[in-house]
C-alpha cells in the first residue's frame, strides 16, 4: 500500500498493511531542528523530513493574504479577523489571545468578517498536484466555530453569552458559520481526502459548557459545515481536545467520521474504540503530556503497542501525537515512536 491507500483503509474502518501515522500539529522548533539534524535534512525542506519520518497524512490549508495580517514590533500580530495574538515568552512555543475585536453588541454591529474568497489556495493546489497521488491530503480550517467565537468575543464573555445574550450569540455563530461554509465549499472543490475541522469544546474534565448548550448553539451549525464535505463523499475529521465523551454520539450524528486527538489523559482511547469504533476512526491517541516528553523510549514503544492492542483491531486507527510535540520532548522519543509504528503497527496484529 502507498500512504494514501493506507490512510483511506483506516478511515474506512479496514485494516491496512500497517497503522498510518501523522505528525499532525508538528514539533516545537528545537525538536524539529533536532530531527532535521538526525536525518541530515535542511530545516527549510520540511517535506524531506516528512518523508524521512515515513508519515502518511499530508496537511495543507488555505491561508489569508499577508496584507491582512498586521505585525507589531514585540512579535504580536493582528490576524485577518482582528484578533491579536502574542507569543508566549517561555518556553517560546505558541501564542495567546490578548485582544478581541467584539467586546460589545455595538462592536458586532460594526464588525465585518474577512472575505473567504480572499484566502490563498495556491499552496494547497501545488501540494495536491505534487503529493496527492502518494499521500492522503487533509485540508480545512482551525478555530472553526466555538473557538472562532471566543477569540472574537473573549472566552469568558462567550460562555456568559450562552445564557445572558442567546440571541446575540446565535447571530455571532451564524456569521462565523456562513464564513466557514464558504471556505469548505472552496476547499472541497479540490480532490482532497479528508476535510478537517478544529474546535475545542472542553478541557480534561469535560465540556466548557453543558451538553444541552452545545447541542443548542454548536451542533446545528457544525452540521451545516460538515454537510459540505460530506456531500462530496469526503471524510470529516474534527480536532477537539479534552474530554468530549458527552457529545461523541452527537459528533457522529452530524457526520464526523474521524475523531482527534483522543487525548489519552482525558479520554480513554480504548473506551472510545470499544463504544464507537464501528463508526469512528481514532486519529491521535499518543500522549504528549507525559509519555512523549517525560517517558523513556521504551515507554513510547509500550504506548504504541498498547494502542495497537486496544484500538488497532479492525483498522480505524491513525496514530499521532495528541497535539504539537512540546519543547521538552527528546528527539529519541520521536524516533522511538516512528520505529515502534514500523515494527508493531503491522496488520494483522500478531503480538500478545
Amino acid at each position: 500500500m502507498n500512504h494514501k491507500e493506507r490512510v483511506l483503509a483506516a478511515v474506512n474502518l479496514e485494516e491496512p498493511d500497517r497503522v498510518p501515522w501523522s505528525p499532525y500539529f508538528g514539533f516545537a522548533g528545537n525538536v524539529y531542528n533536532g530531527l532535521c539534524e538526525y536525518f541530515n535534512v535542511d530545516p527549510r525542506d520540511s517535506m524531506r523530513l516528512f518523508e524521512k519520518l515515513d508519515a502518511d497524512v499530508f496537511i495543507s490549508d488555505p491561508y489569508p493574504p499577508a496584507e491582512s495580517i498586521k505585525r507589531f514590533p514585540d512579535g504580536s500580530y493582528r490576524d485577518d479577523w482582528g484578533v491579536v495574538h502574542k507569543p508566549i515568552p517561555s518556553p517560546g512555543f505558541g501564542t495567546r489571545i490578548v485582544d478581541s475585536p467584539i467586546k460589545s453588541i455595538e462592536d458586532f454591529e460594526r464588525y465585518e468578517p474577512p472575505d473567504p474568497h480572499m484566502l490563498i489556495f495556491d499552496q494547497l493546489d501545488r501540494d495536491i498536484e505534487q503529493y496527492g497521488g502518494e499521500y492522503a491530503i487533509m485540508s480545512g480550517i482551525g478555530f472553526t466555530l466555538f473557538e472562532r467565537a471566543w477569540t472574537l468575543r473573549g472566552f469568558r464573555r462567550i460562555l456568559m453569552d450562552f445564557y445572558r445574550n442567546p440571541s446575540f450569540t446565535e447571530k455571532l455563530l451564524d456569521m462565523i458559520t456562513d464564513y466557514v461554509v464558504e471556505v469548505a465549499k472552496l476547499v472541497v472543490e479540490r480532490p482532497i481526502d479528508i476535510y478537517w475541522i478544529g474546535d475545542d469544546y472542553g478541557d480534561q474534565r469535560g465540556l466548557f459548557m453543558s451538553p444541552d448548550v452545545w447541542r443548542r448553539f454548536i451542533k446545528p451549525r457544525l452540521r451545516r459545515i460538515v454537510e459540505v464535505p460530506k456531500s462530496k463523499g469526503i471524510h470529516v475529521f474534527i480536532h477537539s481536545d479534552g474530554n468530549v465523551s458527552a457529545i461523541i454520539e452527537d459528533l457522529i450524528e452530524v457526520g464526523i467520521t474521524i475523531l482527534n486527538p483522543v487525548q489519552p489523559l482525558a479520554l480513554d482511547p480504548a473506551w472510545v474504540k470499544d463504544k464507537f469504533g464501528d463508526r469512528l476512526c481514532l486519529f491521535g491517541t499518543i500522549d504528549i503530556q507525559k509519555t512523549l516528553p517525560f517517558g523513556t523510549p521504551q515507554d513510547v514503544v509500550d504506548e504504541v503497542k498498547l494502542r495497537m492492542e486496544t484500538c488497532g483491531q479492525g483498522g480505524g486507527l491513525i496514530l499521532a501525537p495528541s497535539h504539537s510535540v512540546t519543547p521538552e520532548t527528546p528527539v529519541e522519543n520521536v524516533l522511538a515512536l516512528v520505529e515502534a509504528i514500523k515494527k508493531y503497527g503491522r496488520y494483522p496484529i500478531k503480538y500478545p
